[in-house]
């Protein structure tokens, strides 16, 4: 059956509003007036009607107020986040859940600690999967429910909240759209 341009374009669309993977647990970044302030209304519309969505899609909005990265935590603003902010140690076991609303483009996934300032990974990835999701991977799925370990080797700039991220991050190469969350925390002495 062939489909006419008309046709492919709308269930492009249709397939494109619908939300994808978030983190669910530990509750990640999410908007506020300061990522509003940062990234404009335009982009943040875009995000806040699909937290789980990918980036790209709100990127493509992107107005004269644009003015924050998006590709560092969707864009959300450590200012907005400081009730959800981890106190962590050295070698502490956290648990993390993802919301996996439709996994139908398989890619890549990786949960970093990100140095906010630079947004550049710090160290080797905590957890990694090179096809992700992974729908045979359980039970139980270890590429949706599963623990990392704060590294010992941190930098002392993450003993201050807001300087370090643990970001969950997925790239799925078939669409070519990037997904992620990013938990803030720090490392006490």
């Amino acid at each position: 059956m062939l489909f006419s341009a008309t046709k492919v374009a709308l269930l492009a669309v249709i397939s494109g509003v619908h939300g994808h993977a978030v983190v669910d647990d530990p509750a990640p970044r999410k908007t506020g007036a300061s990522h509003e302030a940062a990234c404009g209304l335009a982009v943040v519309d875009v995000l806040e009607s699909d937290i789980a969505g990918p980036i790209e899609n709100a990127v493509l909005e992107a107005d004269e107020d644009y003015n924050c990265n998006a590709y560092l935590c969707r864009g959300y603003q450590f200012d907005d986040n400081t009730d959800n902010v981890l106190v962590t140690k050295a070698g502490e076991v956290l648990y993390f859940h993802i919301n996996l609303i439709a996994g139908h483009h398989p890619g890549y996934a990786n949960v970093s600690i990100v140095d906010t300032a630079t947004n550049e990974v710090l160290g080797e990835p905590l957890r990694s999967w090179d096809d992700w999701p992974d729908h045979l991977s359980g039970p139980p799925r270890d590429d949706i429910d599963y623990n990392v370990t704060i590294p010992d080797s941190l930098p002392s700039t993450c003993s201050q909240a807001g300087n370090c991220v643990i970001q969950w991050y997925w790239y799925a190469s078939g669409n070519e759209q990037t997904y992620e969350s990013c938990n803030d925390f720090y490392v006490e002495a």
